[in-house]
């Protein structure tokens, strides 16, 4: 129903970037009935198992040493997170075409001025995020691809790198996959160095385009928790509030409790693989800044690694402020709804308001995998658990 809905400018604002971004992977909701895009989900699907494969191979043979076998990991992991996110969309695509119907349909028939603010006000947050997500994204790809371009210039901040590297191949890979293609020809060089591209792409996409797809869905639905907190303290300069009235708040809080079931259910796993993988990655990109800058190390290699900590972090961050902005929003319904005038209302809706301060005193979390919640507090842990880690690796690296 809402999917049929036309868009406006809101709808636009909110929903054209992952509209054309995940579309290229086969990955927007509104197409999932066509067949084209189901053969574009499976294509990169099969990209991204081939990096994962590659990698894989290459962390067990290490015929490069240590360092080709720890970046080899940390691209391994990084795809296997980005084709957990393509694999788990085709499990869960209805939970996120729901919430996508939820935006069009809210943003269509929105009246109030008020309202309408406070939607633009979390749709601009979402897309800060969003683009958060994208430009770290990009920053990393670049990164990726400047090891290549530079592979073969005399520079000081390279030349280590560079010398390590060739003492295998020749030519230098954007992915560490050397020891599973060994010897190439230029012409078979070229063709992996076309598979490495789309591979990083399909991934950058994936990761990209989903987290921030999963941050405005959630952006979208605290908006509405706080539209309906605010329309519960107008009330309190009302006398009274009719069962018909009563009955719509009910409605529309109901509404909302089933809009964030979805968007836990949606994304319970794939916040789960992403906080399993962030933390192991964390740890080891830390070892491995430790390493670059005890063994005087390139320039280029520890700033490699501290852009991926950073992008790691925030990555981390953004998923847990949209956990905490979201269980802020429900809970604080309930405080809304025990500061209206109930004592001025008729009995039968005094004895209805117990029941919705009841269910709003529980907040909606996000969890991962249904054992963690997301929020402030889970971000603090994550830190101290990765820098006690990092603490340990550092002593051992003196000893």
């Amino acid at each position: 129903m809402g999917s049929a809905m036309q868009w406006n400018a809101e709808t636009a604002y909110v929903l054209t970037l992952y509209k054309y971004l995940l579309g290229i992977l086969g990955l927007w909701v509104l197409d999932e009935e066509h067949v084209f895009s189901r053969i574009r989900w499976f294509i990169s699907t099969i990209i991204e198992m081939t990096a994962t494969a590659s990698l894989s191979l290459e962390v067990i043979r290490h015929c490069n040493g240590y360092e080709d076998a720890l970046d080899a990991f940390i691209s391994a992991s990084t795809s296997v997170i980005s084709m957990s996110k393509l694999l788990l969309h085709r499990v869960n695509w209805r939970d996120k075409l729901i919430l996508v119907q939820a935006i069009i349909h809210d943003w269509t028939l929105v009246q109030h001025p008020h309202s309408r603010d406070i939607m633009l006000k979390y749709a601009r947050t979402g897309r800060l995020g969003s683009l958060i997500f994208f430009y770290l994204g990009c920053a990393s790809c670049l990164f990726l691809f400047s090891s290549l371009i530079f592979a073969n210039l005399d520079l000081p901040w390279i030349s280590l790198e560079k010398q390590t590297y060739n003492k295998t191949s020749e030519r230098r890979l954007l992915l560490p996959a050397y020891c599973v293609f060994e010897t190439y020809t230029f012409f078979a060089y070229g063709l992996v160095e076309v598979l490495q591209t789309l591979q990083i792409l399909v991934n950058c996409i994936s990761q990209c385009g989903n987290d921030g797809f999963f941050f405005d869905l959630t952006m979208h639905v605290c908006g509405q928790f706080e539209i309906l907190r605010l329309d519960f303290a107008e009330i309190s300069s009302e006398q009274s509030l009719s069962h018909k009235k009563l009955g719509i708040l009910l409605k529309r809080h109901h509404r909302l409790i089933d809009l964030a079931n979805h968007l836990e259910k949606a994304y319970s796993l794939v916040i789960f693989s992403q906080l399993l993988m962030s933390v192991t990655l964390l740890c080891v990109e830390g070892f491995q800044l430790i390493l670059a800058l005890t063994m005087h190390n390139t320039l280029f290699a520890a700033m490699k690694h501290l852009l991926f900590i950073v992008v790691l972090l925030v990555q981390l961050f953004i998923y847990c402020f949209a956990g905490q902005t979201l269980e802020f929003q429900s809970q604080s319904l309930a405080y809304a709804i025990y500061e209206t005038p109930w004592y001025n209302f008729n009995v039968s809706v005094m004895k209805d308001l117990p029941l919705m301060i009841f269910r709003a005193t529980n907040p909606h979390r996000l969890t991962a995998g249904k054992f963690l919640a997301i929020n402030f507090v889970s971000f603090k842990e994550i830190l101290k658990a990765s820098a006690s880690y990092l603490s340990v690796l550092r002593v051992m690296i003196e000893t």
